[in-house]
């Protein structure tokens, strides 16, 4: 078999697994044996012992003898993992999961907005400003202005120059886009920006563009507080 079309198979597979967890799909939270999840999903079982492999890995699963393959609490989950960190804010997106992604940015975007104001070079800065007029000018409908906040964030954490940073932030932006999606979902739900956030965003550019680390952080810390304050509006 083409390796390439075997690992798009497990793939395929790994999301159909994980879309049954999410949805409830096996009773007592225990899976069917391998022979069986093979049929169902039309693949071989060496497909399947590789995708359930995949989420066993990242704490999802866990197999014990006589007792079969049981999934485990959503909150043992390996969230550092971006993917697993977009399941599980699918799979439960509660106030505990709000505060921990708020808690989490917190560790992210203000350390970052500080570094990226003491290591920015002269290109770093200018595509900074560049995003940030993109979020300014965006279509006020929410995919646009999520799509420019992500990258004006995306762009700090990149002049931060730290990796830890980074990995840790696209954790972050895929928990932010899970959970606005979430919130678009719901009735009457919005998440569109408003305008006193995109001047605190102003704010962290301007700290930036300038080298005053503090106040970059500050800034930033400003704005992680008035989203937080907007999605508890949002889910209530």
């Amino acid at each position: 078999m083409n390796h390439g079309y075997e690992a798009s198979l497990v793939k395929r597979v790994v999301n159909q697994l994980v879309a049954g967890i999410i949805n409830g799909e096996y009773k007592d939270n225990v899976l069917p044996p391998q022979i069986l999840l093979s049929q169902k999903h039309g693949v071989s079982r060496t497909i399947m012992r590789e995708a359930l492999s995949i989420l066993i890995s990242r704490r999802m699963l866990d197999v014990r003898p006589k007792t079969g393959t049981r999934v485990r609490p959503a909150h043992e989950w390996l969230i550092i993992d971006s993917e697993v960190a977009e399941w599980r804010l699918r799979a439960s997106p509660d106030p505990e999961c709000l505060r921990r992604l708020v808690e989490f940015r917190a560790l992210v975007d203000p350390p970052a907005a500080a570094l990226a104001a003491a290591r920015a070079n002269r290109h770093q800065r200018i595509g900074i400003n560049a995003a940030f007029q993109r979020l300014m000018h965006a279509s006020p409908t929410e995919s646009f202005q999520a799509a420019a906040e992500e990258a004006l964030l995306t762009a700090i954490v990149d002049a931060s120059g730290d990796e830890m940073l980074r990995q840790m932030g696209s954790v972050v932006r895929v928990g932010v886009r899970t959970i606005k999606a979430a919130l678009r979902a719901q009735p009457q739900g919005r998440v569109r920006m408003p305008e006193s956030q995109i001047s605190d965003y102003g704010r962290v550019v301007r700290a930036i563009d300038t080298a005053d680390g503090e106040s970059a952080r500050s800034a930033m810390s400003q704005t992680l507080e008035r989203t937080a304050s907007m999605w508890v509006e949002e889910a209530v």
